[in-house]
């Protein structure tokens, strides 16, 4: 709220009047009767009236139709996958400016999804991608395998490879410092695998400094947001304590609302390699929707 000053209001004994009377900012002011405000004031009704015009046109936000705000948008609302079944559930792909996070136990292939999904919007797309490795596993030859099985040429191959750009952080530190490197990015795409490989080292201390770090991790996603970027997250899913077979993501409860959609993975055991995905986290897709997707050759499809 904005704290009522002399600018705003011209007469510094009117100001005085209106503290008196415990009205202090721009919204106290706004919300007393004009008839009320004449008597603390000692002003006319019209210059009362003036004086909520002036306020309302300085401190309001500035309106914009929608036909303007649709012509000012460069990017397109959605990238898709490249995932059939995926991009159906996720309804039309991933929302630009929003964090997903792929979320399960370990060896369920999260890292085979995201690049499988990495691989599909630059063939679409062109895009270039921000992949940050914590784990130092980011594989060029199984990549290459992938691109061969959708009979990519060694020129295409190569084209591909140029438009990954991998930052191999070894701790909570130096991803910070990559993420900041990043904010004068626009319209970025940042795939992070994976969080809890760097936070995890700090569970037992004494004094818990990841959760100040993951807190400072979110806050800066959320910027990237702000600025168009569109984020993947891999995150490791531990089972509940309540004995059941419900898994819930391995950073805690301060991480827990910063993705805005939230894909859990649950590996599917039989003759074939199968993942199981469904939605239980979400701000714009209708939640528990599954679809199952399969791992082969050619990544997941």
């Amino acid at each position: 709220m904005i704290r009522l000053n002399v600018p705003l209001v011209p007469d510094k004994n009117v100001l005085n009047n209106l503290f008196e009377k415990n009205i202090c900012t721009v919204n106290d002011f706004l919300q007393k009767k004009t008839s009320n405000l004449q008597s603390v004031c000692k002003l006319q009704c019209k210059e009362i009236t003036k004086l909520k015009d002036t306020m309302t046109v300085k401190c309001s936000s500035p309106l914009i139709n929608g036909h303007t705000l649709y012509l000012s948008k460069t990017l397109s609302t959605f990238i898709p996958t490249g995932i059939v079944k995926l991009d159906n559930l996720l309804d039309g792909g991933l929302f630009v400016g929003n964090i997903y996070e792929l979320c399960g136990p370990s060896a369920c292939g999260k890292t085979q999804l995201s690049i499988s999904i990495l691989l599909n919007i630059i063939i679409t797309t062109k895009k270039d991608i921000v992949y940050i490795d914590t784990r130092n596993k980011f594989s060029v030859k199984r990549i290459k395998q992938m691109l061969k099985n959708k009979n990519m040429t060694n020129n295409e191959i190569n084209d591909i490879l140029k438009k990954i750009h991998v930052f191999s952080v070894i701790d909570i530190y130096n991803l910070i410092t990559c993420l900041h490197s990043l904010k004068e990015k626009l319209d970025s795409i940042i795939i992070i695998d994976s969080l809890p490989a760097l936070y995890l080292s700090f569970i037992g201390l004494y004094k818990n400094d990841g959760l100040c770090y993951i807190n400072h991790i979110s806050s800066v996603l959320k910027y990237l947001c702000n600025k168009n970027a569109t984020i993947l997250v891999t995150n490791l899913a531990v089972k509940n304590c309540d004995f059941t077979n419900d898994f819930k993501p391995a950073i805690g409860k301060y991480w827990f609302h910063t993705p805005n959609t939230r894909l859990m993975i649950t590996t599917i055991i039989n003759q074939q390699q199968q993942m199981c995905i469904n939605i239980p986290k979400s701000v714009y897709i209708p939640l528990d929707n599954k679809c199952i997707l399969s791992i082969n050759d050619h990544g997941v499809s």
